[in-house]
């Protein structure tokens, strides 16, 4: 069970990543890539390598939009697993997971991703595990 202090540590973690990469999970930038937006990368069992653009402050369960393609990838499943050390601290691991029903549709991935940095607040190393439904290219 995740105490209030794990979730606190992942939640300084993803702000972390958040700040390092510009990436601040929430609403999914417009068709042509917003250059404020963040750029994740990817590597996609079906899909292979992308990068994905990503904008906003909402959730972590939140639309990315394929950079150069007009597909969009919605993940139903996210587990971030990594170690945030703050300035003059100690490393502390966390573990987060986002849970949502998976759609009923065929066009499924399973992705991954590895970011490390540092920023203000110290310094970090994610490892992404998603799965995620996506539209066709058109």
């Amino acid at each position: 069970m995740r105490t209030p202090a794990n979730r606190s540590r992942a939640g300084i973690a993803l702000l972390a990543l958040a700040a390092s990469i510009g990436l601040s999970l929430g609403v999914a930038a417009p068709a042509n890539g917003d250059p404020k937006s963040g750029v994740l990368p990817l590597e996609c069992d079906e899909l292979g390598s992308l990068e994905v653009a990503v904008a906003g402050n909402g959730t972590a369960t939140t639309p990315g939009l394929v950079v150069g393609d007009t597909r969009v990838g919605f993940p139903y499943k996210i587990t971030l697993t990594g170690t945030f050390t703050p300035i003059g601290g100690e490393p502390e691991p966390f573990v987060d997971e986002y849970l949502r029903r998976a759609p009923a549709h065929e066009r499924l991935d399973h992705c991954t991703f590895h970011q490390e940095g540092t920023n203000e607040f110290g310094s970090f190393v994610i490892d992404g595990d998603l799965l995620i439904s996506y539209t066709p290219s058109h």
